[in-house]
């Protein structure tokens, strides 16, 4: 180790416990140590490194400890680094601590290591041993993460289940997930709520607030109740939840449980922002960006975004950067400025701006393309701890751009992005190596992936091992060896594969299997409870703009978007421009004629007057270039469909 790293590292210990030894030492009896002349706050300094650096080099394991924690302290990449061994002695030396902090670091990565799986579960392993619920828990939660076979999954239901009964509630909230989730077991909300309740006896805010969102929400075989989760929320916000808070505001922003009160959410809003909260800050600027409760408004978006920035979250300037790259109709696109706030908060170390940056270097996106620097970015940004990034890693080593195929690059790099436990990468991962290059030499590796995730309850595994069967990536199991596939995942609360069963019956699959609308109908009356309100009510939608496009349809059709959250309403639109021209035209003209911009009838028909109301509004937006193609095309779609359901106060 160097002078001047170990110089950086035991200031920054002495600083912080200098008092604590100094006070020490004067408690000492007379007689029997020598109380050391403090002459200076260097020289105490000089004698306090002398003594933890000659406890750290014997047997001591606390000295080793606290001087890697203050390593890793440092924001220097170099002094961090030098607090892995110091970890690994303490782990030696017997420190439940340091196998636990090392298990995590090995199991995401960071302070200048690469993460590596095994030692990871070396270290939580020898933690359980030696009795830490902790360990179990982390333990446990990797398994589940990524070992995908039964074995692995009895496993870490085994550890989870052992740490609970211990009393850890970190535990009993895992299990509860996992049986809510359908996790390698059978879906079951009452034991979810069983394992909930070991926190709320406790009195913890992480409790209180899971069970509040499945309230809010609805699970399984348990309706949605918004009142009696508002009184979780308001319970855990009491406590000094800010998450709940947010909730609160957010209830009160969408009129659930309580009059729907926009200025009184904002207002909540802004008094945990100014309470120091930087999330509140984000979703302020949210609320002016996206404009589904009140009309954007640009300049005040930056300066919540900015109040974010002001006090350390990143995300405020990759926020700003998305804006930029979108812009609104009082705030140009300007991708020269949405570069720059990506460049600063990358080197920051926020991920997602690494991520960000990589996309870019790739597509061309801010005018030049750098694959080997965006490789460095997204390897970076995996170092991290980031499981998008390395997912995306993995997908691009499946395909031969812009480098060749590489089945060990894909492996090492699904396994980080499934540690840190973003399980859906599985499913990516796996469809790019069953459709890829790779698919000659590793099909069946894709297939047992695949096939491990929905076992182990991975929501929309089934949908994606359905449409690679239908598409002939693997033997077929036949149309009805699928839709049974699908079926016992719908029933088993997975969501996505639910929507697809229901596209399957509506749309049909090639001469494999013709539409059936009324079985689409049938089986979306069935899962409805599942899948929750809005899905449900873009299912109907979407099944109605096939069948019809008479007058009560249109009616029918406009009713019901406007109940969806604007982005709903906006997949819907882009539903029908494709598949019901004459429903998406009667919506527009719906939505122009409620401001006093259309006077034609509502018809659905793309006539002159109808026309000219969509290029007056075109033109009013700037926008002329994404809707010259024509009004049933994309960009006419989100610049008209936009405005039409922004609020209009």
């Amino acid at each position: 180790m160097s002078s001047a790293a170990k110089f950086a590292i035991f200031t920054a210990f002495c600083v912080s416990f200098g008092a604590q030894w100094a006070i020490a030492q004067e408690a000492v009896p007379p007689g029997e140590a020598e109380v050391p002349v403090i002459a200076s706050f260097e020289a105490l300094l000089q004698s306090a490194t002398k003594d933890l650096e000659a406890s750290a080099t014997g047997s001591d394991a606390m000295a080793n400890m606290a001087l890697a924690r203050v390593a890793f302290s440092s924001t220097d990449l170099a002094v961090q680094s030098t607090g892995i061994p110091l970890a690994e002695k303490a782990a030696e030396l017997g420190a439940v601590e340091a196998n636990l902090l090392l298990g995590d670091i090995y199991r995401r990565g960071g302070y200048g290591t690469a993460p590596d799986l095994l030692k990871a579960k070396g270290y939580f392993e020898t933690a359980f041993k030696d009795g830490s619920l902790q360990a179990a828990v982390a333990l446990g939660s990797l398994y589940l993460d990524t070992d995908f076979t039964a074995e692995g999954r009895k496993r870490g239901i085994e550890l989870l289940s052992a740490a609970a009964e211990d009393g850890s509630i970190e535990a009993a909230n895992a299990l509860a997930n996992v049986y809510l989730l359908g996790r390698g077991v059978t879906p079951d909300t009452s034991k979810a709520l069983h394992y909930y309740g070991v926190g709320l006896v406790s009195n913890s805010n992480t409790s209180i607030v899971a069970v509040g969102d499945l309230l809010r929400t609805g699970a399984s075989k348990l309706q949605p109740n918004p009142e009696v989760a508002l009184q979780f929320f308001q319970r855990a916000s009491t406590q000094g939840d800010l998450g709940a808070g947010r909730r609160i505001a957010d209830m009160h922003l969408r009129g659930e449980a309580v009059a729907q009160d926009i200025a009184g959410a904002i207002g909540m809003l802004t008094e945990l922002a100014e309470k120091g909260d930087t999330n509140s800050y984000i979703a302020l600027g949210d609320i002016f960006t996206r404009g589904e409760f009140v009309p954007t408004n640009g300049p005040r978006a930056i300066g919540y975004y900015q109040g974010a920035e002001t006090l350390g979250n990143t995300a405020g300037m990759t926020r700003l950067a998305e804006l930029y790259i979108a812009g609104l109709p009082d705030t140009p696109i300007d991708l020269g400025q949405a570069l720059d706030l990506y460049t600063k908060a990358a080197e920051l170390g926020n991920t997602g701006a690494k991520r960000a940056l990589a996309r870019a270097l790739l597509s061309g996106q801010f005018g030049s393309t750098d694959p080997r620097r965006a490789i460095a970015l997204l390897e970076e940004s995996a170092r991290l701890g980031d499981g998008q990034a390395a997912k995306e890693l993995a997908v691009l080593y499946a395909g031969n751009e812009p480098f060749p195929a590489n089945y060990d690059e894909v492996k090492t790099y699904l396994d980080l992005a499934l540690a840190v436990g973003n399980t859906t990468a599985a499913l990516e991962v796996g469809s790019a190596i069953a459709t890829g290059p790779l698919a000659r030499t590793h099909r069946e590796d894709a297939r047992a992936l695949l096939t491990g995730a929905m076992d182990g309850g991975v929501p929309g595994a089934a949908a994606v091992l359905a449409r690679l069967q239908l598409d002939g990536a693997f033997p077929a199991q036949g149309v009805s060896g699928v839709i049974t596939m699908l079926n016992g995942a719908a029933k088993s609360g997975d969501i996505e594969s639910a929507r697809f069963l229901i596209g399957l019956y509506r749309d049909g699959y090639g001469l494999l299997l013709p539409p059936d609308p009324a079985a689409a109908t049938d089986f979306l009356n069935s899962v409805s409870a599942n899948i929750g309100p809005e899905a449900t009510t873009v299912e109907r939608i979407h099944l109605e703009a096939l069948t019809s496009e008479d007058a009560d349809t249109l009616a029918s059709v406009g009713e019901q978007i406007s109940t969806l959250s604007k982005a709903s309403a906006i997949q819907v639109l882009d539903i029908l421009r494709r598949k019901n021209a004459r429903a998406y035209v009667y919506v527009l003209q719906k939505g122009l004629a409620s401001r006093g911009e259309y006077s034609g009838p509502l018809s659905g028909t793309l006539d002159a007057t109808t026309i000219r109301a969509f290029n007056a509004v075109c033109s009013a937006l700037n926008a002329e270039r994404a809707c010259a193609p024509g009004p049933l095309t994309r960009g006419a779609l989100l610049t008209l469909g936009n405005y039409v359901l922004q609020p209009t106060t």
